[in-house]
Parts: structure tokens; sequence; C-alpha cells
């Protein structure tokens, strides 16, 4: 039985459950059911239920409380009309069926009263027997004392778990209908709190619809705890229905959802989109609203098909028929066929292969109708005589003979053969279905004259391979390509090509090359060194002038003319080496200053160089570049390698000269410029009016812009390709400095100069010079030692 109770007391009257119980009697701080004229934190009792009825236990020892007059020392059970007193305060327990009325009330205030004189009377026992008194037998006060000592030893025990208990609060949502905490010892309850003992308890709780509580619940310490849980709803169980019934995959969203054995399957509660899907059906999804709590619940789905019938029948009947490889049947043919790109293959013997691919809608029907079922093709083996024959046919090229060709049936096809140097050919080829067939045909030559005429008159001539005589002469050749080569001892040979055409005669002219010229012609006109110098090729020519004629202005003793001439192809570089390149192989090398203007600049040519470090320079670059070197160690000097190799070196005196005055030019050249001393404009760096304060010889009226060294290549290239080739910085040569006798009509090939010497010849004008002889092109210097007006370019042999 549930009761409902109502309480009243200084905060007025409420209504309690008894999930409620038990209530808290005392002040208004802790106190359920508040006592008037009570201390405010004030704990006296606690009304309690215990199956079903109701009873009322002291807080502790040092509360006094009566019930029904007599002092409160244990719990004692409640019923209808009972009170319990706390000093002058009262509390009334009234039950009227399934109500009970608590009510707390001062006791009402005493009466001054006088008891009569004299004694009271005595009145006589019933029946005239006075009452006699007799003690207790001895068995009963025994029983009195051995209760008393235990209500005695209960109180203790209650006292001590009320003084070490500590209060918590339990709140669980949604509110539960079953709702037990079970540990040792027992919680307590007191109003809406528990009493419990730290330790560890178990918290269980059950509500229809919702999966069963059980929590752990420690509690340590004294101070007040809560504790906060929630029930869990249950997942609804959700039966699905097909129509028609076929094994299908359940999907909620996109999450496959397993069924249990009973066919059900748990979804939690809440809108949901449920997708079922099948082998044969289209997919089918609805949104539907999960019950949850363990509720069930039907979704119906009526399935779609999938497939379409599709009806085949071909001309011929008969084909089978095969869907994306699998057969299904022979035409006319009914059969469904699933939604979708599918490909459909007819075949029938004798017949080619017909296949379709095929866009299937769901649910339509299709009538694929009177397909044509070709004939087989027939197969004809063609060769010829000559064979790679090419072949088309009607039109289309096929490829060259012996060749396998498929034709289609019962139809007239055009053959072509050609192969140049023969005859074309057609033939007409009507094959039946599946018929095989060999054909061999012949193409007759067709013949072209051509005139050979061959220098020199004696080389002789191969064609195709095979040796044919004389270079010069008439052949008569298939109009095909034919190879021709020419060929003689100390030439190279050369191979022609040559087509003939029926009807029409052809002239082939050759000259064959020296092997010498051949070379020279096969040679890079350019080359790149490792440090990224450029040089220039210097082919031979005719023979030349060295030196200056007795009557030219400015000349000098050591300028006796001679001829000379250079038969062998060199390199040389375009413009002088700067400091830059030759810091790469000396990195600690200073070309210093000169008439207060600086000379270390990267882009200057490199100065203050002896003809030894300009050599070693070139035999380091030689191992930059692979190459062997040019000069070798002799004592304590290096000396050109003999005979020479491919290595950088320095130029030789004539090749200088030739590169300077001959080379690219119609006539020798006098000066690097144009015209008479002084030259008219800017032509190079020379000494200028920019040095008449430190020079005594300047060109007149000239300033080039520089007092000291300009970057290399400042100034326009000399015919050549050449730049500073006259200007700048006076060039070590590779020669030994002597002076020649004159040696007029004798020709000097290829000079090296002297085999030994104390001093190098050094060619071209500097930036310190400006006179009419130094600037002459024929002027002739040597050195022993660096000056800060004198560099180098570099050389090197073609071969």
């Amino acid at each position: 039985m549930n009761r409902a109770y109502f309480i009243h007391d200084v905060r007025g009257e409420r209504r309690v459950a008894e999930v409620d119980l038990p209530l808290c009697v005392g002040g208004e701080r802790y106190g359920d059911v508040v006592l008037p004229e009570v201390p405010v934190d004030a704990v006296l009792g606690y009304i309690a239920l215990a199956d079903g009825h109701a009873y009322i236990q002291p807080a502790d020892a040092e509360a006094t409380l009566f019930h029904n007059h007599e002092l409160l020392t244990d719990s004692r059970w409640l019923k209808s009309g009972d009170q319990v007193q706390a000093g002058e305060a009262l509390l009334d327990w009234m039950v009227k069926g399934d109500q009970v009325f608590i009510t707390a009330r001062l006791r009402p205030a005493t009466v001054d009263l006088s008891p009569p004189t004299g004694p009271p009377p005595v009145a006589p026992r019933s029946g005239g027997t006075p009452v006699i008194t007799t003690a207790s037998q001895p068995r009963h006060g025994h029983r009195l004392r051995y209760a008393v000592a235990a209500t005695f030893t209960l109180l203790v025990l209650v006292a001590a778990f009320v003084l070490l208990a500590t209060p918590l609060a339990v709140t669980i949502t949604p509110e539960p209908a079953t709702q037990s905490l079970s540990g040792f010892p027992p919680p307590l309850r007191v109003g809406r709190r528990l009493m419990v003992l730290p330790g560890e308890y178990t918290l269980r709780a059950t509500l229809p619809g919702y999966q069963p509580l059980e929590e752990q619940i420690r509690v340590a310490g004294r101070d007040f705890q809560t504790f906060d849980f929630r029930l869990h709803e249950l997942p609804g169980r959700v039966r699905i229905v097909l129509e028609p019934e076929v094994p299908f995959r359940l999907f909620a969203g996109d999450t496959a959802v397993l069924l249990a054995a009973d066919g059900f399957a748990e979804l939690d509660a809440g809108a949901t989109r449920l997708r079922v899907e099948t082998e044969r059906y289209l997919p089918e999804s609805r949104e539907v609203q999960i019950v949850g709590r363990g509720q069930d619940q039907t979704v119906a789905f009526t399935l779609r098909p999938a497939w379409a019938g599709v009806h085949i029948s071909s001309t011929p009947a008969g084909a089978a028929v095969q869907v994306d490889g699998v057969a299904v049947g022979s035409t006319p043919l009914d059969t469904d066929i699933l939604a979708g790109m599918h490909s459909i293959l007819l075949t029938l013997a004798s017949h080619k292969p017909v296949t379709l691919s095929q866009q299937i809608e769901a649910g339509a029907v299709l009538r694929l109708e009177n397909i044509d079922l070709p004939p087989a093709d027939g197969s004809l083996s063609l060769d010829s005589e000559p064979s790679g024959v090419s072949v088309s046919v009607d039109g289309v090229f096929q490829g060259t003979t012996p060749l396998q060709l498929a034709l289609s049936a019962n139809e007239a096809h055009t053959l072509r053969l050609i192969k140049p140097g023969y005859q074309s050919s057609e033939k007409r080829v009507t094959l039946a279905s599946d018929e095989q067939q060999e054909l061999r045909l012949t193409l007759p030559p067709e013949y072209g004259t051509v005139f050979i005429t061959a220098r020199p008159a004696d080389a002789t001539l191969a064609v195709d391979g095979s040796p044919s005589g004389a270079a010069t002469q008439r052949l008569r050749l298939t109009t095909r390509t034919h190879r021709l080569e020419f060929s003689k001892p100390g030439y190279v040979s050369q191979t022609v090509s040559v087509t003939p055409r029926a009807g029409a005669s052809q002239n082939v002219d050759v000259t064959l090359k020296t092997t010498a010229q051949a070379r020279v012609d096969a040679t890079p006109a350019t080359l790149k060194t490792a440090a990224g110098q450029i040089l220039k090729l210097v082919r031979p020519g005719a023979a030349f002038e060295m030196g200056a004629s007795r009557r030219e202005a400015g000349r000098r003793a050591n300028e006796n003319q001679r001829l000379v001439q250079l038969t062998r192809p060199y390199y040389l570089g375009i413009s002088e080496v700067t400091n830059g390149e030759f810091r790469r192989f000396d990195p600690g090398h200073d070309s210093g200053t000169g008439e207060g203007a600086g000379l270390n600049d990267d882009a200057q040519p490199v100065v203050s160089v002896s003809w030894e470090q300009a050599a070693r320079y070139c035999n380091w670059l030689s191992g930059q570049d692979g190459l062997p070197p040019a000069y070798a160690e002799t004592g304590n000097k290096l000396v050109p390698v003999v005979p020479a190799t491919t290595g950088y070196r320095l130029p030789t005196e004539v090749e200088w000269v030739y590169a300077a005055r001959v080379y690219g030019r119609n006539t020798p050249a006098r000066y690097p410029w144009e015209g008479d001393y002084p030259p008219k404009a800017v032509a190079g760096n020379f000494a200028d009016a920019r040095l008449a304060d430190t020079l005594a010889n300047v060109v007149p009226g000239y300033d080039d812009g520089y007092r000291g060294t300009a970057p290399v290549g400042s100034f326009p290239a000399n015919p050549a390709g050449f730049h500073d080739l006259g200007g700048n910085v006076a060039e070590w040569t590779n020669d030994y400095y002597t002076v020649y006798p004159g040696e007029a009509g004798q020709v000097v090939k290829d000079p090296t100069g002297p085999a030994t010497g104390d001093h190098h010849v050094v060619r071209d004008s500097s930036w310190r010079q400006g006179s009419i002889s130094e600037l002459r092109l024929s002027y002739r210097d040597y050195s022993r030692g660096p000056r800060n007006d004198l560099g180098f370019r570099i050389a090197r042999n073609a071969r």
C-alpha cells in the first residue's frame, strides 16, 4: 500500500510520498518535520518505514523524545492517535485510510490546579479482596535485564552509526520504478538523503523500457555527497516485411544493420532512414520513427523489379546468346536482364559474331529484333614474287606479302599489289563464307636510266653493295631506291640514294673529298672549356708574309719579312683569359694596379703572370677537360710536348699573327682598325688621353673610356671573330724569341720558333702603349718575366 503523508508544521502544509521517507524530525536546518521552539540545527529523531509500517527512532542517546509519554530509548511503531513529545513541542500521528497526517504543534499551556484537602478515599477492591503486591519472580527479572542490555547496545551502535555516517543524495533520471542501494552496513534513509558509512555500495534501479542500472558508488569522507545517474532507453525492435518475401540487407542510413535470429533488428529511438537492398530488386528506403524502449514495430516495403524483360531475335535464327559472358539461350529468346549496361553476344556457326552494348532500364520491356548475323569471312593466303609487296584491299592497306587476309564472304574484292622497281598488279577475288584460298602473284620488274659523273674520274662504284666498275657510267636500274657507293683510296667514300623513274633518265654528279679535307670539314667551329671559355676554329689557308716592309712607318728591326704557311687547323680563344678564370686555377692570384687603375676585377684580363704560370694554367685546364697536357716538366721548366698534343696551350707566334692580320680578311691588316694611324673611332683599349698625365706615348685625341685594362670583349671583334687582338693587354706566345733574317721566296710551314731561349715572344699592343710603332699588328716584343700589361689567351690543335 502506498500512503500519502501530509505534514503540517511551522513551514506550512505539504505532501510527501513513501519514497521520501525516512523523515528527519528536528529544527529548521535539517528537519523534514520541523518542531516549534526546537534549536534550528537540532536532529531529534527519524520517522521511517519497515515492511510498510511506520516507526519513530531517536537520533542519538542525547535526544529526549517521549512516545505516548514514555521516554524513547529505541525505535517504536507508530499507530493512529500516537503522540510524540519533545520539550513543549508535540507531534501528532493520525492515519485515515491511505492518508497519514503529521501535525507539529506546541503543547497547550498548563492550568494552575489545586487538589482537595485531606487524603484521598480508599477505594475498595472488587469483591472486597485487597490487592496484594508481590515481587516479580526471579526468572522474569533476568529477562528484563537482558532486554535492557540489548536495547542499550543497539542504541550505542545507532549513535555510533549516526556520528560516523556520511549524508548523500542519489538522483536517477527518469525516476525508476525500483531502486536500491546495497552495502554494509545498510544505508539509513533520512528524509530525501541517505546516511551511509564510507565504503563501496551498489546502486540498482529498473524502469520498464530502459536498460537496468547497476553502478558502484564509492563514499569517502563525511561531507555531503551527490550522485546523478541516467537510465538509458532500450532500443526499439523493428521487423521488416517485404513484398515479395526475398532475402535482403538492411541499412540505417549508411550503416548495415544485423537481424537477430527472430528476424527483428534493434534500432535506437528516433527518426532514421531505413533502406533494404536485394539481389534482383531496386533498393527501397523510407523515413521511419523508431519508438524504442524495447517496443516492437513492423515496417513494410513493396519491392520493385530491378530487371527488364528482353526479347532477342536474329536473322538467321538459332544464334546462341550470352549476356556478360553467361549463356542465356538461343534466338528467338525472352529473358530477364538486370538494369545497367550489359554486353550481349550472338554467335552462330558460319556467321560473324555480333556484340551489342545495351543499357537496360528497370521495369521496361526491350525488344532487340532481327539482329543481322553476317556470313563469316573467307580466308585468302596471298604470296608474291618478289616478296615484301605492299597489299591493299578495296583501297585499304593491309600489309606486305606473304599475308593472310580475311575477306567478307560473297563480295568481290579488289587486290592491288605495289613494290618499288616493279610493275603494280590488280586482281579481283570473291570468297564464300568460311572458304579458304591460296593465291600467288608475280610482279614484273620496271627499269629507269641513270647517268653518273664522278670526280676524281677513276673512282669506283658499288650498287646496293655489289661492285659495278668505274664510277662514271650509264646504269639501267629497277625503279626502286638504290644505294650507290663511290670510293677511292685517300678519299672519303660517299653514298648516294637514287630512285630511277620508268621512261625517264636521271643525272648523278659526285665529288669525293680527300681524307684531310673531310677531317677539316668535320671539325666543330667552336669549343667550350670546362671554365666556360669559347675557342674558335681557325682553318689554314694560303702562304702569307709575316713582318713589315722597310718602308712601313714605325717598323722595327726585328720585323724582317718572311713567307709562312699554316697547314693544320687550330682553335684560338676569342678573348684573353680573365682574372676570374685564372683564379679557379690559382685562387690567390692578384693582378694588382697600374697607373692608379685597378687591374684585379674578375672580368678584366689576368696580368702579372709569367710564361710558366700561363703554361701551367693551360695544363690544369687540359686536365679539367680530360685532355693530354701540352707541356712537360724538363728540369725546372716547362717545355712543349713533341709531337704536339690536343691539350690547351699558348698560340704560336704565326698562329697569333694569322688570326690577327690575315684570317677572315681579303688583304693583311696593318692596324687593329681600318685606315691609318691614329684611329678615327674607338677600336680598342690603348694608351689614351686618360693616361696623358703619366705616359709619354698616347694616341692623340683618343679616349677609349678606360685608364687601365677593360673587361675582355668590351670592344668589337675583328673580322675573324676575336676580341682584343690589338690593345687591352699584350699576350704571351708559345715561341722563344729570336730575330729572323729575311727569307724572301722561301715558304716556311707551321713554324714554332727556336727550340731554346731566354725570352718568349710577346705580341699585341697593350693599354700602356699608344705609339704608331706599338699599335701595328706586326709589332714584336719579348719578355722573360711578368708585367702589369702582359696576359695571354689559350689555343689548342684541332687534331
